[in-house]
């Protein structure tokens, strides 16, 4: 005896940076699929539609999409579908899309939008479309609501890359729901940092992912299983003559005797921005403005450590 597939419970949307309006929808549709003891499925897409609907110029992830698959398994996703984007998937009915991705009579049983969503070939795909869809192929649709800021303005990707873009990024993990974090292995460097005093751990980070605007920021990083406190930059080090923008982390509490961290996975969550990028007369005026960069990072984890211990 063959038994039925469970129930699909599916949302569909680009989802970069998972905001919390994002993770208000990916709720919904985790709930959904708890209520049917089904699977929760996210389809998502790369490249950006908007490469291909209106020719806009390809712009780096908030998210890439191996970082949105994680983060959305970490909401409960069951299922994440990254959809190829182009004009084969732009020419398709709402009906023939959710035939691509999910394969013909898959058992959907509701499916989660937003207010504004449409889907398929000239956008056709609104509510109303979908709920007389839903009807003919025994699905539901349900509507997640918009989620606002203090200010009533809808929460959005693009005001997050804004933020992030001008280094506001306390601003931008407020609305994100979390510190904006960087990631990547990490690599060879210069090893400047380390004949300054200040060893750094080159980060090689995607070039699909956004970077924040360059300068020195608090971070937290996450590191062969630990937490470390530490100083991360943005920038292209003008001081030593013009390169590429880099990411190089600063780890505080890192013994110096420990092994190599070559090749390791790090990730740097970015907690406060403490200055933009300078360039420097001379190696000894920045290594004076890095030991106040590191003294402003050592009074902020105080002082944080003092309010949990006051809660």
């Amino acid at each position: 005896m063959t038994l039925p597939a469970r129930p699909i419970a599916m949302t569909i949307g680009v989802f970069d940076g998972l905001h919390r309006g994002h993770q208000r929808v990916i709720s919904a549709t985790v709930d959904a699929a708890r209520e049917r003891s089904g699977i929760a499925w996210v389809t998502t897409f790369d490249p950006h539609p908007d490469t291909i609907v209106r020719g806009s110029p390809p712009r780096p992830w908030i998210t890439p999409p191996d970082e949105r698959e994680e983060l959305l398994h970490a909401l409960g996703v069951d299922r994440v579908h990254v959809e190829r984007f182009d004009r084969s998937v732009q020419s398709l009915p709402p009906e023939g899309f959710l035939d691509r991705v999910l394969g013909e009579g898959a058992p959907l049983a509701v499916l989660i939008v937003g207010p504004d969503f449409h889907m398929g070939k000239d956008r056709v795909g609104d509510r109303a479309y979908l709920e007389a869809l839903g009807k003919r192929r025994g699905f539901e649709v349900r509507e997640a609501p918009f989620l606002h800021e203090a200010g009533g303005g809808k929460l959005s990707s693009t005001y997050i890359r804004k933020l992030i873009e001008a280094g506001s990024i306390e601003e931008a993990a407020s609305m994100l729901g979390r510190p904006y974090a960087l990631r990547g292995r990490i690599g060879s460097g210069a090893g400047r940092g380390a004949k300054l005093g200040f060893p750094t751990a080159n980060l090689e980070v995607r070039p699909e992912k956004l970077l924040p605007a360059p300068g020195i920021y608090i971070s937290s990083n996450q590191l062969q299983g630990d937490t470390r406190r530490g100083l991360t930059y943005v920038g292209s080090s003008a001081t030593f003559g013009a390169g590429p923008v880099r990411v190089e982390v600063h780890l505080m509490d890192y013994e110096a005797a420990a092994p190599s961290l070559k090749g390791s996975w790090l990730v740097t969550s970015l907690v406060r921005r403490l200055r933009g990028d300078q360039t420097f007369d001379s190696p000894e005026a920045l290594v004076e403005a890095m030991n106040r960069d590191r003294a402003m990072a050592v009074e902020h984890w105080s002082s944080e450590a003092k309010a949990a211990g006051g809660r």
